[in-house]
């Protein structure tokens, strides 16, 4: 047999050394487990503050001010006049600046019922002021609503709506498609009642964009309580708001769904509710060029196309002198006035605006930033024009600014989502790292 091997002799200094070792991997472990638990906490921490995450730069905070501010103005000025209207800027400025956000300690069942409480309210501050405001005289209250009963009634009926005038007796400039968007709401009783619906809707949306139930709801308080414009749509009955978030909605989930088919067509529907949506088109089909192919894009701009065509040619070549809604682009065209062709001149340069927005690399927040400019600048253009027209602050063109607005909280939802996935992603990484080492 052969000679056994004799194990190595322990000695004072063998175990001194395997102590200090074993005592030096578990520092390094532990220094690195705590690097990871603050790096996540910090992680966390940021994920958890819609503001502080969403709105990480100066320009995000100053994107939301003016997506806040620049629709109420009109609303507040009408009511609080010039100092109140300076005044509430400046709070919202500083709201924004102050980014609040729920605490820490919230659990995720506590911000569901506040958020169920939030839409109880809303829908309570409708059932009380509704009402009283849709008494249907001048300067009471808005007729936009009737103008979509009005529509949706048309449709039902089978009858041309624009041969009808609103109880305030203007003519209907909406396309048919917001009337179709608001017949099951009419059908209800009320077009007022998709307030409460599309709006709720926008914030889930952006629940599901950032994965954040707080984040959802803490710019839902903000948009509430520093946006005067969106409560006055409720109590009122104006569909700005809802109209814009159709239009949001619609091609949000034409770049999340493998159904584009439908995703289009729904999203034609929503376009063919006031002309100057319609220049979205080219930027959508850019983005859908870079993220799913040419063919895609093709097929899902024709599907869009024709959805539109179908909503809005029949009623042309059924009666074109009475196609109100060409009326308006009066709304523009006014300033012919001030120089020759400047209000042509205003949406010429808005639909190149589109078409050069529709070139060059976008993500989903480029995507919406850029529809939030399309829709800005006729709304910038009318107000510069208009107070330079009437020698005054003339803000009636800030009513429009919704058009814009809820493109950019929609770029500030996917913007912060898309960050705080890359740091999850680069701390996955560095935990690889450190499993290799």
């Amino acid at each position: 047999m052969g000679r056994a091997i004799a194990a190595p002799r322990r000695t004072p200094a063998t175990d001194a050394t395997r102590s200090a070792a074993a005592i030096a991997i578990c520092a390094a472990a532990a220094a690195v487990s705590r690097r990871h638990s603050k790096a996540r906490s910090l992680a966390h921490l940021r994920s958890r503050r819609t503001i502080a995450a969403v709105v990480d730069t100066g320009r995000a905070g100053a994107a939301l001010w003016i997506a806040l501010v620049i629709p109420s103005s009109f609303v507040v000025h009408k009511y609080a006049g010039s100092a109140g209207a300076i005044a509430y800027a400046a709070v919202a400025a500083a709201a924004v600046a102050r980014a609040p956000e729920l605490p820490a300690r919230v659990s995720d069942r506590t911000v569901f019922r506040l958020t169920l409480v939030t839409i109880v309210f809303v829908a309570a501050a409708f059932a009380a002021v509704y009402p009283i405001v849709d008494v249907r005289a001048p300067g009471a209250g808005s007729d936009d609503d009737n103008t979509l009963d009005l529509g949706a009634s048309a449709l039902f009926t089978g009858r041309f709506p624009y041969a009808q005038t609103t109880y305030l007796g203007n003519r209907l400039h909406h396309l048919a498609g917001s009337f179709v968007l608001a017949a099951p709401f009419a059908a209800l009783g009320a077009s007022a009642l998709q307030n409460l619906f599309w709006i709720p809707l926008f914030f889930v949306a952006v629940w599901i964009e950032t994965r954040d139930s707080r984040c959802a709801l803490e710019l839902a308080w903000l948009v509430l309580a520093l946006s005067p414009a969106v409560l006055h749509d409720v109590v009122t009955g104006t569909g700005y708001a809802s109209n814009a978030i159709t239009v949001v909605l619609g091609l949000w989930w034409l770049t999340r769904t493998r159904h584009r088919d439908a995703a289009a067509a729904a999203w034609g529907v929503a376009l063919a509710s006031r002309a100057n949506f319609l220049l979205l088109v080219p930027i959508a089909i850019g983005w859908m060029r870079q993220h799913a192919g040419a063919r895609a894009a093709v097929r899902a701009a024709a599907i869009v196309c024709a959805v539109v065509a179908l909503l809005t040619v029949p009623f042309y070549v059924y009666d074109p002198r009475g196609f109100t809604p060409l009326e308006a682009a009066d709304r523009l065209l006014r300033f012919d006035a001030l120089a020759p062709h400047l209000g042509g001149a205003v949406i010429a340069s808005t639909i190149a605006l589109a078409v050069a927005m529709s070139f060059g690399a976008m993500d989903a927040a480029a995507l919406f930033r850029r529809c939030a400019w399309v829709q800005a600048f006729p709304v910038a253009a009318g107000l510069a024009l208009a107070s330079v027209q009437e020698q005054r602050l003339a803000l009636s063109h800030a009513r429009y600014g919704a058009f814009f607005a809820w493109f950019t909280l929609m770029a500030l939802a996917a913007g912060g989502s898309l960050k705080r996935h890359e740091a999850a992603r680069r701390e996955l990484v560095d935990e690889r790292e450190q499993i290799r080492l």
